[in-house]
């Protein structure tokens, strides 16, 4: 299976790539005010500061000692690792959990509930906002109307958004079946502190609504900037375009380059997003300018940066405004 979605992920960036006209992609380019790719920049670097916001705020909740700075080399350096460890974004938050315990004082079991519930309050948002962008795409394109791509999408999706129901909804009756529990082998000893630390720290956020509510609206933001840049960009090149349609797939191109097959979700994410883009009618070259530059912004500058801030903080750069 793993072979065959290898082959056609091939098969469509050839078939895209042997439409493809040099003059007219640096063309293409060049439509590209450079205020306006500066703006691109800028908002992207917000997206990256309201995601170490949360991460900060929720590392708080559950007694974190430590600041912001602090917290932006922790997601500097998990960025890095995130660009050479297939999709899914595993590399990056095993680096996280390290980093926590190495370098903010966390104990293994709060360095890896940090991690369990913002990716929790993160995913939160984008597989919903992914269910309704399938949902609508669904009706526009073939290939998302096919029984199997349904069951397994509507599957995933709703497995996930589930798990996180329970453990935010059922906090207490889920605490009282895993305490009782004894486990002879080590491993699940373990296993059973951590589930049980993570749904100690659930309650303590759900102790105030505000918050809890401030965070998963802070997720929803988070995601809903993607599209804005997206958007922002198409209208650069003066392409008609649906807002709504350029919104879905961009959360849809962004599920399946979590999808562990190259690192950083790289090919799959292209793919799918300049495949997309040409069902609205849009022309290759400018198809595959819009997903090169895009990628750019919410990919390799974002790794650029974090090298950046990461290479300061191991100089004693950053470490002067440590408090």
């Amino acid at each position: 299976m793993k072979k065959l979605r290898l082959i056609l992920l091939f098969l469509l960036l050839v078939v895209l790539f042997r439409q493809f006209d040099q003059k007219s992609f640096l063309a293409a380019i060049k439509q590209v005010p450079l205020a306006a790719f500066t703006a691109l920049l800028i908002l992207q670097v917000i997206s990256q500061l309201l995601v170490n916001y949360q991460w900060c705020r929720i590392g708080r909740i559950i007694g974190g000692a430590h600041n912001f700075l602090q917290m932006l080399y922790v997601n500097a350096q998990g960025a890095i690792i995130e660009s050479i460890t297939p999709g899914v974004k595993i590399g990056g938050e095993i680096t996280r959990a390290v980093l926590l315990k190495k370098e903010l004082n966390y104990s293994a079991q709060e360095a890896a509930t940090l991690v369990t519930m913002q990716k929790m309050v993160s995913f939160s948002g984008l597989f919903c906002l992914n269910l309704f962008a399938f949902a609508h795409l669904s009706g526009r394109i073939v290939l998302f109307q096919a029984l199997a791509t349904k069951i397994i999408f509507y599957a995933f999706s709703l497995t996930l958004i589930g798990i996180i129901v329970c453990f935010f909804f059922f906090t207490d009756s889920l605490e009282k079946k895993i305490a009782p529990k004894e486990f002879k082998l080590k491993w699940l000893q373990v296993f059973q502190e951590y589930l049980l630390t993570l749904l100690s720290r659930i309650k303590i956020l759900k102790t105030s609504r505000e918050e809890m509510l401030k965070q998963f609206l802070l997720s929803f933001v988070i995601w809903l900037l993607f599209p804005v840049k997206m958007i922002f960009l198409v209208q650069l090149f003066a392409v008609n375009y649906d807002p709504v349609y350029l919104t879905e797939i961009t959360f849809i191109s962004y599920m399946v380059g979590m999808i562990p097959l190259f690192p950083g979700g790289l090919g799959g994410f292209e793919a799918t997003m300049a495949s997309l883009l040409r069902l609205m009618q849009v022309p290759v070259n400018t198809a595959l300018a819009v997903t090169l530059l895009f990628r750019f912004i919410t990919f390799w500058f974002v790794i650029l940066i974090s090298l950046l801030y990461a290479g300061l903080w191991k100089r004693g750069g950053m470490k002067i405004w440590n408090t």
